[in-house]
């Protein structure tokens, strides 16, 4: 029994089609079964009065993220107070030290002040990261010398995002005991 050539190009393009369809049928099998588990990925907590405000969500880069403005003047840190006290309770642990700060970043003619924290899930998996942002210029472009003028609120970032290396990054580092070195007279 021999095939010839135009018998072989049919029965791989068979095989093929088969083989697509085989696949596509474990991809919905997949991500139907996926949509029926519960998952483990903690609530985007969000700001009062900011409920209703629409998230920005990447299942496959692992993040939800929303922003709105915040009716408060420069260098306001309510938000940040809130949220460090809602993720605390739950076990949420700071990712750095130290108090966050707020820092400028100039570009051109325009002065971006930004205050960023985050926090470490407790199993070490998500983070929590709130940033705020507000954007100040000179009051007069010909005379810097007549100070500047801020854009009105602080815009406010909140995103919650699968942790690029669990476990590893953002990991505090325990304190050490210092060097003592060489003792006199041992």
């Amino acid at each position: 029994m021999s095939f010839n050539r135009r018998e072989m190009y049919i029965v791989l393009g068979v095989l093929g089609l088969a083989w697509v369809l085989v696949l596509v049928g474990l991809t919905k099998w997949q991500h139907g079964a996926a949509q029926h588990q519960p998952s483990n990925e903690p609530e985007l907590i969000h700001y009062p009065g900011t409920e209703g405000i629409p998230e920005q969500t990447s299942v496959n880069l692992g993040f939800r993220k929303y922003w709105f403005v915040l009716h408060e003047d420069y260098p306001s840190e309510s938000v940040y107070l809130w949220y460090k006290n809602e993720l605390e309770q739950r076990g949420w642990r700071p990712a750095f030290p130290g108090q966050p700060q707020w820092r400028r970043h100039v570009s051109g003619k325009e002065a971006k002040d930004i205050f960023q924290a985050m926090w470490i899930s407790p199993d070490n998996l998500f983070q929590y990261e709130v940033e705020l942002l507000s954007i100040a210029r000179p009051a007069d472009e010909n005379n810097p010398l007549m100070g500047e003028q801020r854009d009105e609120g602080i815009q406010v970032f909140v995103t919650l995002r699968r942790a690029l290396h669990p476990g590893i990054i953002m990991q505090p580092r325990a304190p050490q005991e210092p060097d003592r070195g060489i003792e006199p007279g041992g």
